[in-house]
């Protein structure tokens, strides 16, 4: 798993406009990073071991949760629609901005861009981890 400080990643490609506001030029909106509750953290814990998500996965995604409790102010962590998607597709719904929308996809282990109807909108949309998926979104493509 790789860990990696969000506020810092966020400081690399947004403009901090208050102690945990940060403005993206990249999709013109402003974000607030809110760490996770512990209770949150639980619930997303034991959503995934309910669905057997895969264990590297869901600890990435709580040590991102544990600094930051949403993917660009979609879902917080314990927000059950995170697993719509799983029982189908083995997916993981984690947030939208627009009509971009971020997965965990079980089947191939990548984190992916797509939309609604895609999980990834092509190969350079897919992404060995989850820092490297939230630069490509930074960097627009």
């Amino acid at each position: 798993m790789e860990a990696f400080d969000v506020r810092a990643l966020f400081e690399q490609y947004c403009e901090k406009e208050a102690e945990n506001r940060y403005f993206c030029e990249s999709d013109g909106r402003t974000y607030e990073i809110i760490p996770a509750a512990e209770a949150e953290l639980t619930a997303f814990r034991t959503g995934c071991q309910a669905r057997h998500v895969p264990e590297n996965a869901a600890e990435e995604l709580l040590a991102y949760y544990r600094q930051n409790n949403s993917f660009f102010q979609y879902f917080t962590c314990d927000d059950p629609a995170i697993f719509e998607w799983w029982e189908d597709a083995h997916e993981l719904w984690l947030g939208c901005v627009d009509m971009d929308v971020f997965r965990f996809c079980a089947d191939t282990g990548k984190y992916t861009i797509g939309d609604a109807g895609t999980a990834s909108y092509g190969k350079e949309y897919e992404f060995d981890t989850l820092r490297q998926m939230l630069e490509g979104h930074f960097r627009g493509i």
